[in-house]
C-alpha cells in the first residue's frame, strides 16, 4: 500500500526550510547617547548594506531581513566618524535579533570621558600627568608637589616655585566611563582602582629626590572594574569604584597607557 504524506505536513517542512531571520538596531552616539543620521551600516561578508535602502537611515534605524541561521558581525560608519562593530546570533530557536552599533566623531581626542556630564565637562582632563614621575619596573605614583625654577616677569629673576598636586576630580561611585585609547591597538584595555599609600620616594625607585612624598597605589587591594569594546579604540569602563581618593590605572598589554586621580562620592 503507498503511503501518502498529508499535504499540511510537507508545507510545514517547506516553511522551515525557508524561514530566515531579521536583525534590527540604531546607530549611537555613545556620547550623547542620541541616534546617528545617515550611518552607512552592513553585515560584513553578506550582500546587506544600508546602501540598498531608498533614502538611508535618517533616524539611525536599520534593519534587514532574510538571514540564515549563524553568527554576523554588524558594522558601522560614517564620514569623520569612528567604525563601529557588533556581533549578533540567528538560530532556528531565535530568528529575530535586536543589536545596537556605536560611533562617534573623530574629533574626540583620547582620554576618560564622563557620557552623562554636561558638555563641557565630559572629559575628565588628567590634570595630574606633570606630577606623574617615571618609575621602574610596574610602579607608578603621582608627586605630592615639586619645586620647579621659573621666571619672575617683572624681575626677570629665576624664583623656586612649589607645584602642589591638584586636588582629584570628584566622580559618582557608580561609574559609567568612556576611555579613548591615543593608539588603533586593538588589544582590550583593563581598568583597576586603588587606595591610596602616601610613601617617602627612597622607597620606590621613580626618579625623584628621595624627600620627596609620592602617592602610590596599594595594588594588594586593587579594584577591578567592567571594561568593554564599545567602538573602534573606545572602551566602556564600568563598576562601583572604592570609597574616597584613589588611582584609577587602565591598562592596555599590561603597558599602564592612563593614570587617574579621582575621589568617588
Amino acid at each position: 500500500m503507498k503511503k501518502i504524506f498529508p499535504v499540511i505536513a510537507i508545507s510545514m517542512l517547506a516553511l522551515a526550510a525557508c524561514e530566515k531571520g531579521t536583525v534590527s538596531g540604531t546607530v549611537i552616539d555613545p556620547f550623547t547617547g542620541k541616534a546617528v543620521e545617515l550611518p552607512t551600516v552592513y553585515i560584513k561578508g553578506t550582500v546587506f548594506s544600508s546602501q540598498k535602502i531608498p533614502g538611508g537611515l535618517p533616524d539611525g534605524k536599520f534593519s534587514f531581513e532574510g538571514i540564515e541561521p549563524g553568527t554576523y558581525t554588524l558594522e558601522a560608519g560614517k564620514g569623520k566618524y569612528s567604525k563601529g562593530k557588533a556581533e549578533f546570533t540567528i538560530t532556528k530557536e531565535n530568528m529575530s535579533a535586536t543589536k545596537d552599533v556605536y560611533i562617534y566623531s573623530q574629533e574626540v581626542t583620547p582620554g576618560l570621558y564622563n557620557p552623562a556630564a554636561a558638555e563641557k565637562e565630559k572629559k575628565i582632563t588628567n590634570n595630574w600627568a606633570i606630577w606623574q614621575p617615571t618609575c621602574k619596573g610596574d610602579v607608578f605614583a603621582l608627586r605630592s608637589k615639586f619645586v620647579s625654577e621659573v621666571e619672575n616677569p617683572k624681575t626677570k629673576k629665576k624664583e623656586k616655585k612649589d607645584n602642589l598636586l591638584p586636588p582629584p576630580k570628584d566622580v559618582p561611585a557608580n561609574i559609567v566611563a568612556l576611555y579613548k585609547i591615543a593608539t588603533s591597538v586593538s588589544s582590550p584595555v583593563e581598568a583597576t582602582s586603588y587606595p591610596i599609600i602616601s610613601e617617602s620616594a627612597k622607597k620606590h625607585d621613580c626618579g625623584v629626590d628621595a624627600k620627596e612624598i609620592l602617592l602610590v597605589p596599594n595594588l594588594d587591594k586593587g579594584n577591578k572594574l567592567e571594561s568593554g569594546y564599545k567602538s573602534d579604540n573606545l572602551y566602556e569602563v564600568k563598576g562601583t569604584l572604592l570609597n574616597g581618593k584613589q588611582l584609577l590605572a587602565l591598562r592596555q598589554d599590561g603597558k599602564l597607557v592612563g593614570l587617574y586621580y579621582l575621589n568617588a562620592q
